[in-house]
């Protein structure tokens, strides 16, 4: 997949492929011309887009020629002319002939100076997978690996309609560790006792995958404003960071960079000082997004790609008001562990993660969020 947000890519980064030497891969295809509309055109374009959405999501590049090791050799592009009509044709198919129908595919079109185009497929790793392919009085369902689709066995095919329907809880019990852990559970250490929040930011792949990654204090995700002594220990399921460690008490705040190829953050958001309970606005508004951002940048490091998946859960807040910019206090707020949800993103933009903040402001009293 190209590591950029779709309504972002540019010619420059298609050229890119070629001056780096891309290969094709797991989440990346490419593709000399469009998709033909005769028995193996329709077939095979149908199984590139329900390999990627059964595994873990990818790009098909129509408009680059490979060499026959499948690595980017040059961009050609294609004829402008019935384009649209084409991509209706696509369209049609994946209605038509893929059962569930694929929910994330999106195309990018480029321009060229010489009039010919680029196209970017984009396709989601699917939360409703597996996906088959119903062509020509077949039924076929398929997985990528490499760079190549493979169909799917009959143990492949069961193991996947598990997965998909245990997912939403599976992904959840993922988080619900980490809010554990504040208390100390299977940590070095407990989370200072303040209001906190927990987020865990994982990719839709998270569980289809047995990734084994070595995580290197390089590349390792650190809380939100790591002022003070950061600490590093090892741990049986990855490389956890701890900021401000007192023995006693605990720690301000930490990150649990798992080797299964997800990360857990925890901060506290506020405290109580002469009689006042507080907790403070931009240690949510602020923090939350660069959390996120930052790790799906450090995950990627290691070859791992969205969608993502980001859930939060604030602990410890009942009682605790927030102090405004104009010195007004709003709350106090009446639950003392308050699960935010979850959202779902290609790149986890800061508009995707206004449900999450705007829950937060809820918990406070405060329906109309005002700007910080």
């Amino acid at each position: 997949m190209i590591e950029q947000p779709l309504d972002q890519i540019t010619l420059d980064h298609i050229e890119a492929l070629v001056t780096f030497q891309r290969s094709e891969s797991r989440t990346l295809d490419f593709k000399e011309a469009f998709p033909a509309g005769d028995h193996k055109g329709v077939r095979d374009f149908l199984a590139d887009v329900t390999a990627f959405a059964n595994t873990d999501g990818g790009d098909i590049v129509v408009g680059v020629r490979e060499d026959k090791n499948g690595t980017a050799a040059e961009v050609i592009g294609i004829a402008r002319d019935g384009l649209d009509q084409e991509l209706r044709r696509i369209d049609d198919q994946l209605r038509a002939l893929v059962d569930p129908r694929v929910p994330q595919f999106t195309v990018r079109e480029l321009g060229r100076p010489d009039g010919r185009v680029v196209l970017v497929m984009r396709v989601g790793a699917s939360l409703i997978a597996p996906h088959r392919v119903a062509h020509d009085k077949s039924s076929r369902f398929y997985r990528r690996a490499n760079r190549s689709n493979f169909e799917m066995s009959t143990a492949e095919i069961r193991q996947a309609f598990a997965a998909s329907q245990d997912f939403p809880k599976r992904v959840r019990e993922l988080h619900h560790k980490a809010v554990e852990a504040i208390t100390g559970k299977d940590m070095p250490t407990r989370l200072l006792d303040r209001p906190a929040l927990i987020l865990t930011v994982a990719p839709l792949s998270v569980l289809r995958e047995a990734r084994d990654i070595a995580v290197s204090r390089d590349y390792a995700v650190l809380p939100p404003d790591p002022m003070g002594g950061i600490h590093y220990r090892v741990g049986l399921d990855g490389l956890i960071v701890l900021v401000d460690v007192d023995e006693k008490q605990g720690a301000r705040a930490w990150s649990v960079n798992h080797r299964l190829g997800y990360v857990d953050l925890a901060w506290t958001i506020g405290r109580e000082a002469d009689g006042k309970k507080t907790v403070y606005p931009k240690t949510v508004v602020d923090h939350l997004p660069g959390a996120a951002r930052s790790t799906i940048a450090r995950l990627r490091h290691y070859g791992i790609e969205g969608p993502w998946i980001a859930m939060a859960t604030l602990k410890g807040i009942k009682d605790y008001r927030m102090i405004l910019g104009d010195g007004y206090p709003v709350g106090p707020a009446w639950q003392d562990s308050a699960y935010l949800g979850e959202v779902v993103d290609d790149v986890m933009a800061e508009d995707a993660l206004l449900p999450l903040i705007n829950g937060f402001w809820r918990l406070f009293g405060v329906d109309h969020p005002p700007k910080l």
